[in-house]
């Protein structure tokens, strides 16, 4: 083999590579994978979630939905508080996203 034809080959199979990789690149843009979808599912599913903020054994519970045991607890006694939060507390104040979730925690803690 002559060396222009060594090159020709190198040349061609660097074309064709580039060729693949942008097909490639454009079917990801145009067409995502499942997987994609599925994680912007599942964060859609998790906002939806109400968080509760309790009374919880003397200090403020943080649960998640109707769930009975809180995945946190605060380590700020009840006692502390004033009267007005304490009564929200024990009925239970709910939030629909963390964002709020915090919020109302800096607030009752504050």
């Amino acid at each position: 083999m002559t060396r222009k034809r060594i090159w020709l080959m190198i040349l061609t199979a660097f074309a064709v590579s580039v060729v693949i990789v942008a097909g490639t690149m454009a079917a990801n843009i145009t067409h995502p994978s499942p997987a994609a979808h599925e994680k912007a599912e599942t964060s859609v599913t998790q906002t939806e979630v109400s968080f509760v903020l309790r009374a919880w054994n003397g200090h403020i519970g943080l649960f998640r939905g109707s769930s009975d045991t809180p995945y946190s607890e605060l380590d700020m006694p009840l006692y502390l508080l004033a009267d007005h939060d304490r009564e929200l507390l024990e009925k239970g104040i709910t939030a629909e996203s963390e964002e709020e979730l915090r919020r109302l925690i800096e607030d009752i803690t504050s």
